[in-house]
């Protein structure tokens, strides 16, 4: 039998993409993920396969903005594989995840030219660092939202770590 995380201990981690290895040995996994994708057997949860690369997904009737997807890297050795998986969110969420970050990264950037300049010119800078302050704690409300969301989809990330282990045992 393989011994995969618990949901509860990939919470624990810091990191809002939680990341773990699987070593199986079966050289043929690659087939198993393919025959079990074709066979749907496990009618909810939906599997996408590309070469070495598998995707666990919440089919879209229960599908909501916060359920996970779990990506599965297939790496091949001679007699055994090992499975870098991933949880993740929607890459359409993950994405524009990503543009606040940025876009709150550039802003900080320009409040901090705003304050140099201001500090330079010898003139106030209450309004550069309550800008500063407003970012940073936009940068903790993103956070705890990804934390929030990341427990809120913990059931359905335990229905996907089931059919993995149905799949790879």
């Amino acid at each position: 039998m393989v011994k995969i995380l618990s949901v509860e201990e990939l919470n624990e981690q810091l990191q809002l993409k939680p990341r773990f290895k699987v070593e199986v040995n079966d050289a043929n996994i690659q087939k198993r993920f393919s025959a079990e994708k074709n066979h749907q057997s496990i009618s909810n949860v939906i599997i996408k396969c590309l070469d070495e690369h598998v995707w666990l997904s919440i089919p879209p009737i229960e599908k909501r903005y916060y359920s996970p997807r779990l990506h599965v890297e297939i790496e091949q050795r001679e007699r055994q594989c090992i499975l870098h998986c991933t949880f993740g969110p929607d890459p359409n969420l993950w994405t524009m995840f990503m543009f606040v970050h940025f876009f709150l990264g550039l802003a900080f950037i320009g409040v901090l030219t705003l304050y140099y300049t201001n500090t330079t010119l010898g003139n106030s800078n209450i309004l550069a660092y309550s800008l500063m302050l407003t970012i940073a704690l936009l940068w903790v409300a993103l956070y705890v939202f990804a934390r929030n969301n990341r427990q809120k989809a913990a059931p359905q990330s335990k229905m996907l770590l089931k059919v993995l282990t149905k799949i790879i045992s």
